[in-house]
Order: structure tokens, then C-alpha cells, then sequence
């Protein structure tokens, strides 16, 4: 009687870079984030320090692989600007919205940092209570 056999090798660890690694927070609609691209304002949906997810009703607004030059965020008083971004992804959402990905490319330091500051304080808002804003010092050490 003959058997088949299976022989079974360990998988390399999976270096693929379409892996999104990085903790997304989602934007409600009352923390207003903006992200402006070629001077038109977006409702940003969610944010991580490398990107964001602005949703549109027009699949065609950007196109995968696209760079988008000149880029600004807006958070109340904060005024993220001269950012770089590029289209990484579009996937549907239903009621005929597109989710775009944008990641963040070619970021000077003080940019990273501005990035991060901006979305742990909106991490702590979507955490926290919601009812009561997160004062604009937060971040700072005391």
C-alpha cells in the first residue's frame, strides 16, 4: 500500500511591506481632522503617525502610486503643512464611498514628531472620555 507523503518546511517570517503595522485610530466627526489636498478639504476617517484614510465619493479623485505634494492636516488650532503624501490603497465602503490610504513619505523629524503629537492626543480623545476634550497641553511633560 503506497502513502503519500506531505513534507512540511517552517514559512520564512513574511517581510511583505503591504502589511499595515501601525495602530490606526478612527476620526469622529466632532474632532474635525482636515486634510488638504491640491487646496480641497477631506474629513480625514482615521489616523495612525504614517497616514490617514480620507473617505470620498469619487474613486477616480486619486490614483494608486500617486504623490501628493503640499499636503496640510487641520485639528482645531494645529496646522500640520507641507507634507508629502502618497496613495497606497482604495477600497469601497459602502453607500458609494471609497476609503483612499495615505501615507506619509519623505517626513523631516519635526514633521514626525508633529505627527505623533497629533494623533496620540486624538488616541487619548477616542479613548478617553469622549465627552470631555483633551486639553491642548496634554502632551507636555510636566
Amino acid at each position: 500500500m503506497n502513502h503519500s507523503t506531505i513534507e512540511l518546511s517552517p514559512v520564512p517570517e513574511d517581510k511583505d511591506p503591504e502589511v499595515r503595522h501601525a495602530f490606526r485610530v478612527p476620526v469622529h466627526e466632532k474632532f474635525a481632522v482636515q486634510a488638504v489636498i491640491s487646496s480641497v478639504f477631506h474629513p480625514v476617517s482615521d489616523i495612525s503617525p504614517e497616514g490617514i484614510g480620507i473617505l470620498l465619493k469619487d474613486n477616480q479623485a486619486f490614483h494608486i502610486n500617486e504623490t501628493l505634494a503640499s499636503c496640510q492636516l487641520h485639528f482645531n488650532d494645529i496646522r500640520l503643512t507641507d507634507l508629502t503624501g502618497k496613495v497606497i490603497h482604495c477600497s469601497g465602503r459602502g453607500n458609494d464611498l471609497w476609503q483612499f490610504g495615505i501615507q506619509w513619505v519623505n517626513l523631516k523629524n519635526s514633521q514626525k514628531k508633529e505627527l505623533e503629537s497629533l494623533f496620540f492626543r486624538l488616541k487619548k480623545q477616542v479613548l478617553g472620555s469622549t465627552h470631555t476634550p483633551v486639553p491642548e497641553n496634554a502632551d507636555e511633560e510636566k
